[in-house]
């Protein structure tokens, strides 16, 4: 079962312009962004952890992202 809704990913699909989206397509961005999501999250961790705390926050999620985008 996707983490994301079907219906959230085909609205996101037709936000960028297409109006007709299939369910595959709806199933495939949702674990495109699953699994981003996974390696942005393990990232941010790793940069809490290296100052020390358990909280991760905003700050940790985009340098975590600028890091995977190098």
């Amino acid at each position: 079962m996707p983490e994301f809704s079907l219906a959230c990913m085909k609205r996101i699909i037709q936000k960028a312009g297409n109006e007709r989206v299939s369910k595959d397509a709806s199933l495939e961005l949702s674990a495109v962004l699953e699994s981003v999501g996974e390696e942005i999250s393990k990232e941010a961790i790793r940069k809490a952890e290296q100052e020390d705390i358990k909280t991760v926050k905003k700050r940790h999620i985009r340098a975590a992202l600028r890091d995977l985008e190098k």
